[in-house]
């Protein structure tokens, strides 16, 4: 059999290896004394250090080897997870001075600890490095971040930063996120950015981000709530954050409390509080021209009319993600104030019932606005429903949006098909005779899958 995998060049070899993790990669030096040579010129890497054992001690050295190995050349890509890391303090930070020292473009970081008793300080060249393109961080609540006030991530283009759930250690809490929050604080050519995890309300999580070329913003958060505190800072998103996102063009924002419980569990100030908050932080970035938006605490039925939306005049797509039995309710406040809005996407996942203050379940009910929104009159081509259980108010909002929708190309429903067959092709008859006020809007109906 002939050997075609030997004849292939040095250079599509390491690109092949780059692939695999770097351990696996390792395991083709016993080939042949070509193929080691092959290993130290791989340019891209992938280590995983679990826990503090011989196994653990042993993945260490590995790394420490095959670092090594390379000398100084070019570092690609480095991806290093690493739990318990207060055993690996030392070597952690050289590890990554290494990779700074042989300019490398992407930086993974994984880096956990189940202790609260000491704290790991990234490298301050880190932040220095002018080859950094890329940085992913993944940490729990004892990393400490210390970035210069200038000259911070001159070529950083994405960072995607995960917050673990938090330990309850309130004097490391508070270290912590004071210091997080910094990182976001002098990014010049930072165009994407990505923040999610778990925050507690109590310290406030601030974060000022200076980007001035930020394109597409992702908040996606858990906020644990504590339900005790009578004390109305919780989230502080406040505009003065959000000034000057000339920029930004894409946004997805996603706030949530951890389902526990019923929404309406939450006090009605703190309910308000964090909802004018919301409206803050979408004032701060509402030119926009594709908004991805998830907050179940602002569909609450004694919120909804209480806080104002900004005018997304830019809007071209918004995508809403409906998570309470009223949602329904804030789907026209957002058509209102999206003027030239023109594809519609809403995903309904129902997690929550809200609750009246007497107890009883609100009534799911859809009405319809005194007066047609604009861009359904003039702009919105195509609509998208996600989660349709075929119920009277669904049906309400499918037919207004037919009926209204007056430049309408395509209408999609993803349904869940819980029903009889004789009653599903009841009330698809029922849908196929809704009035449309495009001639030519084409219905697409199409099953859910699990």
């Amino acid at each position: 059999m002939e050997d075609r995998i030997s004849g292939l060049p040095d250079e599509l070899l390491c690109h092949i290896l780059s692939f695999l993790y770097t351990k696996e990669a390792a395991k083709t030096s016993i080939l042949s004394h070509r193929w080691k040579n092959v290993l130290a010129s791989v340019s891209s890497f992938d280590f995983c250090v679990q826990s503090p054992n011989m196994v653990s001690d042993r993945c260490a050295g590995f790394v420490d080897r095959v670092l090594a190995l390379g000398g100084s050349s070019y570092i690609h890509r480095l991806r290093l997870e690493c739990a318990n890391i207060e055993d690996y303090f030392s070597r952690i930070d050289a590890w990554i001075c290494t990779a700074i020292s042989r300019k490398v473009v992407e930086l993974d970081l994984c880096l956990l600890s189940y202790s609260c008793q000491s704290s790991f300080e990234l490298p301050r060249s880190l932040f220095m490095c002018d080859t950094l393109e890329v940085l992913r961080l993944r940490v729990k609540s004892n990393l400490i971040t210390k970035p210069p006030t200038s000259n911070c991530f001159p070529s950083l283009k994405f960072m995607h930063v995960t917050l673990y759930r938090p330990f309850y250690d309130s004097t490391l809490y508070r270290t912590f996120y004071d210091s997080t929050r910094n990182l976001f604080s002098c990014c010049p050519v930072l165009e994407d950015l990505i923040i999610d995890g778990f925050v507690h309300h109590k310290p406030a999580f601030l974060f000022n981000v200076f980007a001035p070329k930020l394109k597409r913003l992702e908040i996606n958060l858990y906020v644990i709530l504590d339900r005790k505190s009578n004390h109305p800072n919780g989230w502080n998103l406040e505009d003065k954050f959000w000034k000057n996102a000339e920029s930004l063009s894409k946004a997805k924002i996603a706030l949530r409390v951890p389902p526990t419980g019923y929404p309406g569990d939450i006090y009605l100030w703190q309910l308000l509080h964090y909802a004018d908050q919301l409206s803050k932080l979408l004032a701060g970035i509402n030119k926009v021209t594709y908004l991805s938006f998830s907050a179940p605490i602002s569909e609450g039925p004694d919120v909804i009319h209480r806080y104002r939306l900004p005018k997304f005049h830019n809007l071209n797509h918004l995508k809403l993600h409906f998570q309470t039995c009223c949602a329904w309710k804030s789907l026209t406040k957002w058509l209102d104030v999206s003027p030239k809005l023109e594809h519609l996407v809403f995903k309904k996942n129902i997690q929550w019932c809200w609750k009246h203050a007497e107890g009883y379940l609100v009534a799911h009910k859809w009405r319809p606005p005194e007066s047609v929104p604009v861009c359904l009159l003039s702009s919105i081509k195509t609509i998208c429903i996600q989660g349709f259980y075929w119920r009277p108010y669904e049906m309400e909002v499918a037919k207004y949006l037919l009926k209204h929708g007056e430049v309408l190309t395509k209408v999609t429903i993803f349904y869940t098909n819980d029903l009889g067959v004789a009653e599903e092709m009841r009330l698809r008859q029922e849908l196929s005779k809704f009035p449309r006020g495009s001639k030519t809007c084409q219905v697409e109906l199409l099953e859910l899958k699990s």
